[in-house]
């Protein structure tokens, strides 16, 4: 025996097929996890170090070097004052160690601070105008470290504007000569 269909044709199949509510979707926020191993970057010439506050032992950074540490330890010794991470206004800016984890600069609040980078030097360098370039420089490179750093980039990225260096071996206190004597710099790549 045939079946038969109570539906006359193909498009009366798909109307009758009843809707489906539409669900609302809700992003859940997943919590931070705080034993995750994050990576805080030296800008600095010379090695920096801190004591540890959560387990025993001192932290310890070569210059221009790099240490992971557990974000419950950054994110305690930001707020415990240490300035090497808060900076020069406890938001990051100007810091010497720069937070690589875009999580912990989020639940500290540093996702505006002023921090040191080699795309920020290049910008400065960009600046066609000599005192507009000087101001600038003057506001965005504060710290000791950030001079050092200013004066490593510049031999990095081969910038060549004889005013400019000259102005930031001035500002700085570093002589480019002497940064590219120095021994670590060999291996920076041009």
């Amino acid at each position: 025996m045939a079946r038969k269909s109570t539906a006359n044709s193909k498009e009366d199949i798909k109307t009758n097929i009843p809707e489906t509510p539409e669900v609302e979707t809700v992003e859940v926020e997943t919590p931070l996890n705080l034993e995750q191993q994050v990576t805080l970057r030296s800008i600095a010439g010379w090695g920096t170090g801190f004591a540890r506050i959560l387990t025993i032992g001192d932290v310890e950074i070569p210059k221009r070097g790099s240490i992971r540490l557990s974000r419950n330890e950054i994110i305690t010794q930001s707020y415990s004052g240490n300035r090497l991470i808060n900076g020069t206004d406890s938001r990051g800016s100007h810091a010497t160690l720069i937070i690589e984890d875009e999580a912990t600069v989020k639940e500290l609040g540093f996702e505006n601070a002023i921090q040191f980078s080699d795309k920020r030097v290049k910008d400065l360098f960009d600046i066609k105008d000599q005192y507009e370039f000087e101001e600038r420089l003057k506001e965005e490179i504060k710290t000791r470290a950030e001079k050092y750093a200013l004066m490593v980039s510049i031999y990095k990225q081969d910038l060549n504007d004889f005013s400019k260096i000259r102005f930031c071996e001035n500002y700085t206190g570093y002589n480019m000569d002497n940064v590219k004597k120095d021994d670590d710099n060999k291996d920076v790549k041009r």
